[in-house]
């Protein structure tokens, strides 16, 4: 047995990896590379199908939902679980704080009164002519003075809907007296009714009240409306089903085939003008935050990979020309490109920016950030290529090559630039950022993208005001996307520096 064990052959199979494959394995070393790059894959996914994962146009204003926040999904109706979904909003100024708030909202479709009489009626929209239900609700607007509550204003008014709380009060309540003691509220009203009690003073008032009541029941049925006086005691109101794979506007799949299928969205079966699904807030012209992120990524992100190319195109005609040829064209092309680095690269944007007309339209200043962030980063790179070509130049294949009579373009082109590869590589990885900061640093002063096109620097710019970044802080969104990208890119770029390092192959 045991001598059958020592006859027994140990194969071995020998496997030869190709440069690329040794690459992408000291790649794979990289946990935080490997991490950055799926993320990077996810944001470019994004901007390259935009119109189907934004649930709306990033220019369709909602003034109904200035500073909308994000939306609240429900899972439960009337205490039981069900399938999520979510309730009309909209965003006011409130009269008694004066501050922008917002509520969600109660669409009747069914309601059961009792009736005076004791009686019970039932009225549901569809059923038995029943087209809508109104309500008047008046409004008591109340001042206290010395310990006692005056009223100053009534105001009743009709509405198809009911505002309400989270804990869903019933429609015979109302919405209560909302109270308050701020110092804007005691002003605003000692300037309107203070000379009707001999007030001298805004603090002699010590706060201010809001009442609404519920008052009379109209509903609307065969056209004709009919007054109902009685208690609400049980009501359905209508919802909204969030939905994957939701079917809402028209846009443009990879800008060429008309799609309106879009990822999520919500069903606005009525076409309820008060619905709307924001996952990220909404700006001040009610727009969806997350949809104008998607789209601006667009520009945010393709503006680096578009400058980064042109740069390198440059910095491989200067610095690989300089470099080979030598002489008065090295001189003249070097000192060209130290007079553009002796100059700091952002005060440079905002010059050459400053110099070109500001009333352009978004397309034709795309292009000019371009060319900008390319005119400003080909110079560096340029003289680091010329060192590798003064370098390479030395190396026996490329004198081989011009012994056998190649022309000296054929002998740059494919012999000596080829193998700045590597550094080109990485050195595009690192500089991409770059480009990405240096368009949100122009459109956040005002000097880049302008609306109604978006990027993720003109969305920061609209939030720098004390009362966003207090009172609507996902505007600030965009700032994280720009973060993580150029955090990714680093560290991918540091991934790839390592991978390309012989020692790392093995």
């Amino acid at each position: 047995m045991a001598q059958a064990k020592n006859n027994q052959k140990i194969e071995f199979e020998e496997k030869y990896m190709t440069r690329g494959q040794l690459i992408w394995r000291a790649f794979l070393r990289h946990k935080l590379g490997v991490i950055s790059l799926g993320i990077l894959i996810i944001l470019y996914m994004l901007a390259l199908f935009a119109d189907f994962f934004s649930p709306y146009n990033p220019i369709d204003q909602s003034l109904k939902h200035t500073y909308a926040p994000p939306t609240r999904i429900h899972r439960s109706y009337k205490g039981t679980k069900t399938k999520a979904y979510i309730l009309p909003v909209i965003t006011y100024v409130d009269k008694v704080t004066y501050e922008r708030s917002y509520k969600e909202m109660i669409f009747p479709r069914r309601l059961v009164v009792e009736n005076a009489d004791g009686s019970t009626a039932v009225y549901e929209i569809g059923n038995d002519g029943v087209e809508s239900f109104k309500f008047s609700i008046n409004t008591v607007e109340s001042i206290k003075v010395n310990g006692e509550w005056h009223d100053v204003k009534k105001t009743p008014k009709i509405s198809d809907y009911f505002l309400f709380d989270y804990n869903e009060e019933t429609l015979t309540k109302g919405t209560g007296r909302i109270e308050t003691s701020s110092a804007v509220a005691k002003e605003m009203y000692f300037k309107n009714y203070g000379s009707r009690f001999g007030l001298t003073d805004e603090n002699q008032i010590e706060a201010v009240a809001i009442t609404e009541i519920l008052d009379t029941i109209v509903v609307k049925k065969n056209g004709k409306f009919e007054m109902i006086k009685g208690k609400v005691i049980d009501y359905d109101y209508k919802t909204y089903p969030v939905k994957w794979f939701a079917k809402s506007w028209k846009g443009k799949l990879l800008w060429i085939f008309p799609m309106n299928l879009h990822l999520f969205g919500v069903d606005n079966y009525d076409n309820n003008q008060y619905v709307r699904f924001y996952i990220l807030g909404a700006d001040l012209y009610g727009r969806d935050v997350w949809s104008r992120i998607v789209f601006a990524s667009r520009i945010s992100l393709s503006i680096g990979i578009i400058g980064m190319v042109i740069t390198f195109a440059l910095a491989l005609f200067f610095g690989g020309v300089s470099g080979y040829y030598g002489g008065l064209i090295d001189e003249g092309l070097m000192r060209f490109a130290e007079i553009i680095m002796s100059i700091p690269g952002f005060y440079l944007m905002i010059m050459l920016r400053a110099m070109l007309p500001l009333d352009l339209p978004s397309t034709q200043i795309y292009i000019l950030l371009v060319f900008i962030l390319s005119f400003i980063g080909w110079a560096g790179t340029s003289r680091v290529i010329r060192g590798m070509v003064l370098s390479i130049r030395q190396r026996e294949f490329v004198e081989a090559a011009i012994a056998i009579g190649l022309p000296n373009r054929k002998v740059l082109a494919r012999h000596v630039l080829p193998n700045t590869a590597t550094y080109l590589i990485v050195n595009a990885t690192l500089r991409i950022p770059g480009y990405i900061l240096g368009e949100a640093g122009l459109s956040f002063l005002g000097l880049g993208i302008r609306e109604p096109s978006a990027s993720w620097g003109l969305m920061l710019a609209q939030a720098q005001d004390v009362y966003v970044m207090t009172k609507a802080p996902w505007l600030l969104i965009p700032g994280i996307f720009i973060f993580i990208t150029v955090i990714s890119f680093n560290f991918v770029g540091d991934a790839l520096r390592d991978a390309l390092d012989p020692r790392s192959l093995g």
